[in-house]
């Protein structure tokens, strides 16, 4: 027969009603007897009637996390941040990838919300619009958007300017002035703001700002490095540096045309990337690059959706957070 919680109760010497509270985390319960009240159910492997209590808290116990492409090395990160909290999860964890589907993560999010089949949502995009944000704002369930910052809304992002002033700097104290700046126009990447650390750094040190070295590519692959390493190439200078906002495979993608063109990398180009994915460290010669605090963001994001969903937090809530930058062999 199944474990109730009459039993637990009757072993642990308190009520029904105390097992319940523990069981569902409500307050004014002393520590001491809710490690006790769940280690018997543990022990008695009790394991609650999500439906029942579904229906009796208005919960699901589910928190659902969206993201626009589960292959993404950035969203793995994070998904290892969400599993490596410290906190005890008493919530399932639902991944949902909207890459292939025609639903947009704001469309799957209202629909999952309207059904009551998530109490919280973590987004984790950079690439979501502002009109799609405001779905997330509307709907009665509470969300997180993990890389965009977003004024209205919970969220967890880095400052990306920062980190683009340090990088450009590093460039500009290795004596380095024709710094070339590689963008990504995709939608809805926090570019702007990587531009701006970048002009900031140029300005800083008196260096003037070039649009003419700014290069702008449709994506972020490695053949969009190759490709647009061929413009710079044939450009009206030709720079030492490259500071690649555009992110870690696009500067791989330049290092490796670069290498075919017989340039070496960083005795005539130095190549600086965003991102710090785990590919950075192994290319040959090894990138240096911005690191995104992924694990971090992850582990805030869980933590503040569980707070609100439980009615710790109140108001919208925003994390920045630091870059870091990693030097290795490309500059």
């Amino acid at each position: 027969m199944p474990v109730t919680l009459k039993d637990i109760a009757r072993r642990a010497g308190v009520t029904s009603a105390t097992v319940s509270m523990v069981i569902n985390n409500k307050p004014n319960i002393s520590e001491a007897t809710r490690k006790k009240v769940l280690k018997i159910a543990h022990d008695l492997n009790y394991y609650p009637n999500s439906i029942a209590r579904g229906l009796a808290t208005s919960r699901s116990g589910a928190i659902g996390v969206i993201v626009p492409n589960l292959a993404s090395s950035f969203v793995v990160r994070v998904l290892q941040g969400i599993k490596s909290t410290n906190r005890d999860l008493n919530y399932m964890m639902l991944l949902f990838d909207t890459l292939g589907k025609k639903e947009s993560e704001a469309q799957l999010f209202q629909r999952l919300s309207r059904e009551r089949r998530i109490d919280g949502a973590i987004l984790i995009s950079s690439t979501v619009t502002d009109a799609e944000l405001a779905v997330f704002g509307k709907e009665m369930v509470p969300s997180i958007v993990v890389a965009r910052k977003c004024p209205a809304l919970n969220c967890v992002y880095v400052n990306n300017e920062a980190g683009a002033t340090d990088a450009t700097e590093y460039l500009i104290g290795k004596g380095h002035r024709a710094i070339a700046c590689v963008a990504s126009v995709k939608r809805g990447l926090p570019i702007g703001e990587r531009i701006a650390g970048y002009r900031r750094a140029l300005a800083r040190k008196g260096i003037p700002f070039r649009e003419d070295l700014v290069f702008r590519t449709t994506d972020d692959g490695l053949a969009d490095g190759a490709s647009v390493f061929q413009r710079i190439l044939h450009g009206p200078v030709m720079p030492t540096a490259v500071f690649v906002p555009a992110g870690d495979i696009v500067a791989i993608g330049i290092m490796k045309e670069a290498r075919k063109k017989g340039i070496g990398i960083p005795s005539q180009l130095a190549v600086v990337g965003f991102d710090d994915i785990p590919a950075a460290e192994m290319v040959e010669p090894s990138l240096t690059t911005v690191r995104q605090p992924k694990l971090e963001m992850g582990d805030y994001a869980i933590n503040m959706i569980i707070d609100k969903i439980e009615g710790r937090a109140a108001g919208f809530r925003q994390q920045e957070l630091p870059t870091k930058f990693i030097v290795r062999e490309s500059a």
